[in-house]
């Protein structure tokens, strides 16, 4: 009996000992980043909890994705109060404040508020709609199986990146992360950039992510003015 209890005592430790991850560092968020932008969505998987969101950083737009085909920008993707729901997935934009679309995708600029000018057609319909939308705040979040399919999505958009953390700054259960990231879309292709905020928060053992939430940039605000 004795035996038994000390085999089982024992178990329970190698399998405390191996539960009991240690609070995330430094070394494990570079991890968490590479693993990010190299379409590691198991890794990632590991880190993030059950619950996580990424709150992407705000912007003033339409809130819709849109790609180009076949001459027009097919909406595929729209929050939910986008619009007054004028624009729904599957709908073609032809034109946007009297410009003809082409494969650049809509170029808005301007204030809250500022009248946006399209003319659309619906999802399975021929007939030339006008529609006069105002840009409006939007903020995108994504849940945890959002946000993996979209690691996938990204890694397979692009040839090669390089990914450099700046600075990152621990504080409780809160991770700020300073990154600049660059890659070509093809083999000694065109190199594009960005540099991003991020702030991590962690759950109460500190060793998953519950949250990233992408900071507001000088760039939003430079996107409001013509």
């Amino acid at each position: 009996m004795r035996i038994m209890k000390k085999i089982i005592f024992n178990h329970i430790a190698i399998l405390s000992f191996v539960l009991a991850f240690p609070p995330l560092d430094n070394d494990d968020i570079e991890l968490f980043m590479e693993a990010r932008y190299g379409g590691d969505t198991s890794t990632v998987f590991s880190m993030i909890g059950d619950s996580f969101q990424y709150i992407h950083t705000p912007y003033v737009g339409l809130g819709v994705d849109a790609r180009y085909v076949d001459g027009s920008l097919i909406v595929t993707y729209s929050l939910n109060d986008t619009t007054e729901k004028n624009l729904s997935i599957g709908d073609r934009i032809h034109e946007h404040n009297e410009s003809v679309v082409d494969s650049l995708g809509l170029n808005i600029y301007g204030p809250e508020g500022e009248i946006q000018k399209l003319i659309i057609t619906k999802k399975g319909d021929s007939t030339f709609t006008e529609l006069n939308i105002p840009l409006k705040k939007y903020q995108y979040v994504q849940d945890q199986d959002s946000f993996l399919e979209d690691i996938m999505d990204y890694s397979d958009a692009w040839y090669d990146y390089d990914m450099e953390i700046i600075e990152t700054i621990l504080k409780k259960n809160k991770i700020v992360v300073h990154y600049r990231w660059e890659g070509s879309k093809e083999q000694l292709g065109f190199i594009y950039s960005f540099t991003a905020i991020e702030i991590f928060t962690l759950n109460k053992k500190k060793d998953l992510i519950d949250k990233i939430e992408g900071a507001w940039s000088e760039k939003q605000f430079h996107d409001q003015f013509k």
